[in-house]
């Protein structure tokens, strides 16, 4: 598993803890194991919803006619190459007018 996806589970946990709360044990109250969370909660893990509607997504564009615009960009190609190093500032006068 990724560290975006480990990250963005445990937000999700966390929040979850929050909304479902505490479970009253014999007498003890206690957090709620994850999967009790996740039980009440009935949807798949926020990682694998996001993945799993990029995958719905991207099916959608490539059934686009070719013209449209998302298939243009998602098939696009970026001509040329950017200069290598850091970008220049650009000079200024006292007056605020370009050089």
């Amino acid at each position: 598993m990724q560290t975006a996806e480990k990250v963005l589970n445990a937000f999700e946990r966390k929040g979850l803890r929050k909304i479902c709360a505490a479970v009253l044990v014999n007498g003890q109250w206690r957090n709620r194991y994850k999967n009790e969370s996740y039980t009440l909660y009935k949807e798949m893990e926020l990682a694998r919803n996001i993945r799993w509607r990029r995958l719905q997504r991207f099916g959608h564009v490539m059934r686009m006619k070719e013209e449209r615009m998302p298939k243009e960009a998602l098939k696009g190609y970026i001509e040329g190459r950017r200069p290598d190093g850091r970008l220049q500032k650009e000079m200024f006068t006292n007056s605020g007018q370009r050089h």
